[in-house]
């Protein structure tokens, strides 16, 4: 890498942090070119060079999250392993940034302008989950007629779905994760073979045991069978 590149690589990275300071404090529209600029020690024309807008600064944000969950994935373990990797590593990324991840999903939601970086940024993370499926399916551990892309769009939706719930405040964290994953391990039950399967029904069921509103089968049909007798 020549001076030029590394003195640019510097400055972009100064940008990144200094969005997700002020974002973290100001919310989404409380960022403005001129206040990040300051921040980060640089002129607003070169923030326009380097990113074009500043949803584009929050998107190259995303993007290095993705690569922190993809360097989580160990190409030893079980499938189920190296998912629960990269699911644990965008969970901790979220934990650890709250209010920046908050910002995001605002700025997904209320900016025109982000439609085709979202677009690109949920196909990093969608294509992190199908080369594991891909090679679930190559082993024999992913169900002949399932597609793997296909079944990693369903995860990625519903994991997003879970996430504005969060974001708006319906979920606190504890439940953001067991929600999300709890809905994962459901899809992958019904698509996973051999190993994979075995490990994603296990935790499938260690989450329903420590949910607060599990009730072991025996008590619904005692409780089924005194409604019955009720109605008598």
């Amino acid at each position: 890498m020549s001076l030029f590149e590394e003195h640019k690589a510097e400055r972009r990275e100064r940008i990144i942090s200094a969005a997700r300071e002020l974002v973290t404090k100001h919310g989404y529209e409380g960022l403005t070119m001129r206040d990040l600029a300051a921040a980060a020690r640089v002129s607003v024309p070169t923030l326009y060079n380097l990113f074009g807008s500043k949803d584009a600064i929050l998107v190259a944000e995303l993007g290095r999250t993705a690569v922190v969950i993809a360097s989580r994935i160990q190409q030893h373990g079980t499938f189920f392993a190296r998912g629960m990797a990269a699911f644990e590593a965008g969970m901790d990324q979220i934990e650890e940034q709250p209010a920046f991840f908050r910002a995001v999903m605002h700025m997904f939601l209320t900016s025109p302008e982000s439609g085709d970086m979202r677009r690109r940024s949920e196909e990093g993370y969608i294509a992190i989950m199908t080369a594991n499926l891909r090679a679930a399916e190559q082993a024999g551990q992913f169900a002949e007629w399932a597609e793997p892309e296909v079944v990693a769009r369903h995860m990625y939706g519903l994991y997003v779905s879970i996430f504005l719930a969060w974001a708006a405040d319906e979920l606190d964290m504890k439940g953001f994760r067991n929600a999300a994953l709890s809905g994962i391990c459901h899809l992958l039950v019904g698509v996973t073979l051999g190993a994979f399967h075995d490990e994603a029904l296990a935790r499938l069921r260690k989450l329903y045991k420590e949910s607060p509103h599990h009730k072991p089968k025996e008590v619904r049909r005692h409780a089924a069978k005194s409604r019955a007798g009720s109605d008598d």
